[in-house]
Formats: structure tokens, sequence, C-alpha cells
């Protein structure tokens, strides 16, 4: 890659499927599954060929995000608790909330902004938006920038 090179952060659900099975390939030699690349293509159905044409393309977002500080803009229900429960989620597990940045509520929904230093995190940024989405009174979570 070029000093030219661009970077973009793209959902998921829009990558087409040689893409995502790279992913998954390089998921799968990480976490110790598999043990050779031809055994993960194979687990994935996807050609030797066609994994190392995009190996080096294609990263999950935690590759970037992790030891750095993010920032996250959620729309939460002004509801008691709702955001204690959510920093309580980041500091189980072990983000460290830097900024807080909220609005007034309008119409029962207010705007959040955090911060957050991902640095002792042992989690993916991916697991810790999937807990903070589950919560109740979460409406949206989305990624701002790091």
């Amino acid at each position: 890659m070029g000093e030219d090179s661009k970077f973009y952060i793209i959902r998921e659900e829009i990558l087409s499927e040689v893409l995502k099975k790279t992913l998954k390939v390089k998921e799968l030699i990480e976490s110790g599954e598999v043990k050779t690349v031809n055994d993960a293509v194979k687990k994935v159905g996807m050609s030797r060929s066609a994994f190392y044409k995009y190996r080096d393309y294609v990263f999950p977002f935690s590759k970037f995000s992790k030891g750095k500080i993010i920032t996250l803009s959620l729309l939460l229900e002004h509801s008691p608790g709702v955001l204690s429960a959510i920093l309580d989620i980041i500091a189980a597990l072990r983000g460290n909330v830097i900024t807080i940045n909220q609005s007034m509520p309008s119409m029962g929904i207010a705007g959040v902004s955090l911060s957050i230093d991902t640095q002792y995190m042992e989690i993916s940024i991916e697991t810790l938006l999937n807990n903070i989405e589950s919560q109740k009174g979460v409406r949206k979570v989305e990624i701002l920038g790091e």
C-alpha cells in the first residue's frame, strides 16, 4: 500500500461474500482453530488465490482500534440509569471513559458522545458495541472515529 492509500470503515452487511470469507479465514488462522491457510479456505468455501488476493486489504476494525481512543455516538432513551449502565459495561470490560458529552433530551431521546481509551480492553470493539446495543434504552450506537 502506498502513502496515498485511504482507509474506510464499512459496515459488514455491504461487504461482498469474498471479503467476508477472507476475514473469516484470517480469524480462523489467528484463533488457532485451523493450522493452515489451506484448511481455513476449505472450511469457509473459497479459493486460496482469492484469499491471497484480498488478505492484505481487508481487516477487522478491532485490529486498528485496539489500544486507541475511539469515539462513539449513542442515541439513548431519557430514562434513569441508561447511561450509567453503559458506563458500567465499559468499566467492566476495562475500557477507560475519557469524555462524555450529552445533549438535552428531545422527545425522550438524548444524544451522547463517549470517548473511550481501549488500551486495556481484552475484548474486541465489536463485542463492546454489541454489549452496549443490547442494553435497555439504547436506540443507536455508531463509531464516530478513532
